[in-house]
C-alpha cells in the first residue's frame, strides 16, 4: 500500500513474540547494512528477547541492531534523506494509531518511509480481510519481502 509518494507499507504476521524477534532479526540486519534508519514500535516491546537472541548469535552488527530506536517518539526523528523503517507491531488498534501518527508526521516530507504493520496472529485471525482492508502487496516473512498473491491467502 502506498500513501503519497513517499510512504509505503508492508504487512507482517507473528505467532508469538519469540517469532517476531526471530523473523525480524535478518531483515533488521540487512536494512542496518543498506544504512537505514530503523525504528521499532512495538506493543509488547521485544527488545529485551532481540538482545538475547543476539547474544546467543555470531552477527557483526550486533551493536547497531541494539542501537535502533526503540519505541522513541516520532517526533525524536532526525531529518535526513535515508529510509526511514518503522515496524510496528501489536494489535489492530494499536497499529492503526500507530500509524496515523507516522502518517501525520511524514506526509509532507521528501524522505522515504516504509512501515511494516505486524499483526499477532492470536489477536488477529482473518489475514485476508487484514490484507485487503489496508491494501497490501507486500508481505515481510521469514523469507524477507514478497509480494502477496490473493490467490493463496487463508
Amino acid at each position: 500500500m502506498k500513501l503519497k509518494k513517499y510512504i509505503h507499507k508492508v504487512c507482517c504476521f507473528y505467532a508469538s513474540d519469540w517469532h517476531l524477534t526471530v523473523m525480524l532479526l535478518p531483515y533488521i540486519n540487512s536494512k542496518i547494512e543498506e544504512n537505514s534508519s530503523i525504528y521499532m514500535k512495538c506493543e509488547n516491546n521485544i527488545e529485551e528477547k532481540m538482545n538475547i537472541l543476539l547474544n546467543k548469535l555470531d552477527i557483526k552488527n550486533k551493536r547497531n541492531i541494539m542501537n535502533i530506536n526503540w519505541n522513541n517518539k516520532v517526533q525524536e526523528d532526525i531529518n535526513d534523506d535515508k529510509e526511514k523503517i518503522f515496524i510496528v507491531s501489536g494489535k489492530n488498534s494499536y497499529i492503526e494509531n500507530t500509524n496515523e501518527i507516522i502518517e501525520k508526521y511524514y506526509i509532507n516530507k521528501d524522505v522515504p518511509v516504509k512501515i511494516i504493520n505486524c499483526y499477532e496472529l492470536t489477536e488477529e485471525k482473518n489475514l485476508k480481510e487484514i490484507i485487503q482492508k489496508n491494501g497490501y502487496t507486500q508481505m515481510l516473512n521469514t523469507k524477507g519481502e514478497s509480494k502477496i498473491d490473493n490467490k493463496n491467502i487463508i
